[in-house]
């Protein structure tokens, strides 16, 4: 297969008309770009949120202390283990309290640098007109952007690249008439964005030299300038001047947390998850932005060379090629935003979502299609986070009379699980820590190897699942409290029980978690897959799939969960009949309102359809035209104007194209993909049956 063609063919190459953000970075530090390669059109008077600067460890919580504290907000529920507490919103998100408020906003990321075109005759940004005939292109194969556009007639190029192991940027300018500024912000609350313009005497920046000192309350950080001294503009600005006339400027920004928040790692992991490896001292210098590009030419090379591919090059299909760009800008964004040490917010590192905090029902799409394209050494690094929020994991599960650990729905670097009306009472990111194990061990050198990390994780997260469950005339059911994953029953949450998904999710994890007790010998083993046998199908007693066992009518909105019960949960637990999964997709496809869909929802329909070996209705739901499926000349699944990308969407898609293409343990030959498409694949690893 030759790789690099299928890679460059789905390098994006932009216009000044295009609305999609480029960007660069390597998992744990990403920045997004305008048309001119920098950050010049951002902030105040420009709509955009999506051009920033990101760092797994740039999280800044407000100096003024919380109202209330934490443990003052868990309320009391009654569960069949008796009352237990969760971190409840009984007001809701339209009326939390400032206590609720407090913790829902902090700690929050912000956006360290802005990097920016700047007229040195005015000392401010050029406007908007000034910039025209922008062209600009990212090369997927090095990891480089290359922008060129004309002010006031004249010919500029900028070429903006990030290293692959460290929080450092090469920026090469050739831009007559116009320098290269830096400017430093202050951190907001805002749900969606990363920096308060206004409030510039809350915050320090010192020029020193090459060096420039931040401190922003609890973050602080330093950015090494190689290849130019900054000349201040401001209390927090600052101007690299480009040579004249027609000279370059060449120079890397390296950006070293000195105090950030941290979480404690097993041995063998990286001492911090928020900072990430220790910056090299090797790219100092005049030559330090060479170093930078020629690095990441070669990170990316092996990268595309080593990891998984597809080529559907030979397939006479629209659809086809939509596929493969989809699959090939999936993984380069994957890798840019979501192979960090700490799981990734639904927009990565290219915007705030959330305030930049991480949900953990999410991780599961983030992260399982890096053990499918051969990329196991990313999703090792997410099963360590496990490891570090394993004990605030035990308390919660301790707190509502369970062994074991439940993990929170959303949290940031603090482990604080954020107050809501629905997180507290998902249940369904906790058997994902056993199915990202569990595909962690099938991907590495040898599959009957146990990780004592992984394992624990393993056993600690079966033991909550197994305390929580309910017994109920002989059988075990989920609930009360309980909200499914489709979020449309907020308000019976202190009723809820037995949606469908989760209680085929539970079934199938603790029978792997069972065959994780075998491999090591667990004097229990098969107390597990004995429970299993006992819970509750999925199925209401008319033999139908919906969301719930029993209870609410099925609401047509929002994610069509129950089809993960037949897809993302593997079949062969033998609890649904492929004849009513189906006639669940059909149900699903024939009438939904798809407005409320999310960006995931589109690969779990097309998952469904690969387990039942439907190849065209696979490729229709994967690519159904949606407003939430629509993805961008970068890659990006935009959402909503405040939710321009959507790394769940982009993960999904590359677990489900996994499946599609290399199907699962003795399965048939690309169960989802027309026999038409010609697939051939090199590296990918099947899903379990």
């Amino acid at each position: 297969m030759d790789r690099r063609t299928v890679v460059d063919r789905h390098s994006p190459a932009l216009s000044g008309a295009d609305d999609a953000v480029l960007s660069v970075g390597n998992g744990s530090f990403a920045a997004g770009v305008d048309r001119t390669g920098t950050q010049t059109f951002t902030g105040p008077g420009h709509a955009e949120t999506r051009i920033n600067t990101l760092a797994e460890w740039g999280w800044h919580t407000e100096p003024t202390p919380p109202p209330a504290t934490w443990e003052s907000l868990l309320r009391p529920y009654r569960t069949p283990r008796g009352e237990a507490l969760y971190m409840d919103l009984p007001g809701g998100t339209e009326d939390p309290g400032e206590g609720a408020a407090w913790f829902r906003s902090n700690p929050h990321k912000v956006s360290l640098l802005r990097f920016y075109l700047v007229d040195p005759s005015t000392g401010q940004a050029p406007r908007a007109e000034e910039i025209t005939g922008a062209r600009q292109q990212l090369d997927l194969w090095t990891g480089t952007i290359s922008s060129s556009f004309r002010f006031r007639g004249r010919e500029c190029r900028v070429v903006t690249t990030a290293g692959p192991e460290q929080a450092v940027l090469a920026l090469q300018l050739t831009t007559p008439g116009l320098d290269l500024g830096l400017e430093f912000l202050y951190g907001t609350r805002a749900w969606h964005r990363t920096a308060d313009w206004a409030r510039t005497d809350a915050h320090t920046t010192r020029f020193e030299g090459g060096w420039i000192r931040r401190r922003m309350d609890d973050l602080s950080y330093d950015v090494e300038v190689s290849g130019a001294v900054p000349e201040q503009l401001g209390p927090h600005r600052a101007a690299l001047p480009v040579p004249e006339p027609g000279g370059l400027l060449d120079v890397a920004l390296t950006l070293v947390p000195r105090r950030a928040p941290q979480l404690s790692l097993p041995a063998g992991a990286a001492a911090s998850p928020a900072a990430g490896p220790a910056p090299s001292r090797s790219v100092d210098g005049p030559g330090a932005a060479a170093v930078v590009r020629e690095r990441s030419a070669r990170f990316w090379a092996e990268h595309w060379q080593t990891t998984a591919a597809i080529d559907l090059g030979a397939a006479d299909d629209p659809r086809a090629e939509e596929i493969e760009r989809r699959t090939v800008l999936s993984r380069y964004l994957q890798r840019v935003h979501a192979a960090g040490h700490l799981p990734p917010a639904e927009t990565g590192l290219l915007a705030n979502s959330w305030r930049g905090k991480f949900h953990l029902e999410m991780h599961w799409w983030h992260a399982a299609h890096f053990a499918l394209w051969g990329d196991g050494a990313s999703l090792r690094r997410d099963l360590a986070f496990y490891t570090a929020a394993l004990p605030l994991a035990r308390e919660t599960a301790a707190r509502q009379g369970c062994r074991g650990a439940r993990w929170p729905k959303q949290i940031g670097p603090d482990l604080r699980e954020s107050p809501s009306d629905i997180g507290p009472f998902l249940i369904w990111q906790q058997p994902h820590p056993i199915h990202l194990a569990e595909l962690a061990r099938r991907a590495q050198a040898d599959p009957q190897h146990v990780d004592p990390a992984s394992a624990e994780i393993v056993e600690q997260s079966a033991l909550f699942l197994v305390d929580s469950l309910r017994w109920d005339e002989g059988r075990l059911g989920i609930g009360p409290p309980v909200i499914g994953a489709q979020e449309r029953h907020v308000g019976d949450r202190a009723h809820l029980r037995d949606p469908s998904f989760e209680l085929a999710y539970i079934t199938w994890a603790l029978r792997i978690a069972d065959a994780w007790r075998h491999r090591r010998g667990a004097p229990d083993a098969g107390r597990l897959t004995a429970l299993a046998d006992r819970i509750h199908s999925p199925m209401t007693a008319d033999g139908i799939l919906s969301t719930f066992r029993e209870g609410p009518a099925m609401s047509r909105s929002d994610h069509p969960s129950h089809l993960l019960a037949y897809g993302m949960v593997p079949p062969a637990t033998g609890t649904i009949p492929p004849q009513a999964a189906s006639a669940a997709l059909d149900d699903v496809l024939a009438g939904w309102d798809w407005e409320s869909t999310w960006g995931w929802d589109y690969p779990a329909l097309a998952m469904t359809a690969a387990r039942l070996q439907r190849p065209d209705t696979a490729v229709e739901a994967l690519l159904r035209p949606t407003t939430k499926n629509r993805v961008d000349a970068a890659g990006h699944f935009v959402q909503t104007p405040r939710l321009p990308a959507y790394l769940p969407g982009n993960g999904g898609t590359l677990i489900a194209v996994a499946l599609m293409t290399a199907g699962w343990d003795s399965g048939p030959p690309a169960p989802g993909l027309p026999a038409r498409f010609g697939v051939r694949h090199e590296g990918l690893l099947p899903l379990p049956a």
